[in-house]
């Protein structure tokens, strides 16, 4: 895979208006820094745009220095305030076993 953008429709309460979610924006390293990724992710906000969508977000770890610059470059703001939260494995699990 050389390139890959996943994304889906949102809900924000906040601004009262559905977004699309970005899920996964992969370009292998040898095709980086050609315009691949830009030309991807601005497809997406462009589609948010002509739907009336009022936001579009993703998640990116904070040690991916490069992903944060293009990002940011792109007119994102990283937020440093939200967290990701996540149940996995048996914590997840769990939750199943309750329902027994």
């Amino acid at each position: 895979m050389k390139m890959v953008i996943m994304f889906m429709p949102s809900y924000t309460i906040f601004a009262g208006k559905p977004g699309f979610h970005v899920e996964d924006l992969q370009v292998r390293e040898c095709y980086r820094r050609k315009g691949f990724g830009k030309m991807l992710l601005s497809a997406v906000v462009e589609q948010a745009v002509k739907m009336g969508f009022k936001r579009v977000e993703w998640s990116v770890l904070e040690w991916n220095v490069s992903a944060v610059k293009f990002y940011e470059e792109m007119g994102a703001k990283v937020l440093s305030e939200w967290r990701v939260c996540r149940l996995t494995g048996d914590a997840l699990d769990a939750y199943g076993d309750a329902n027994c």
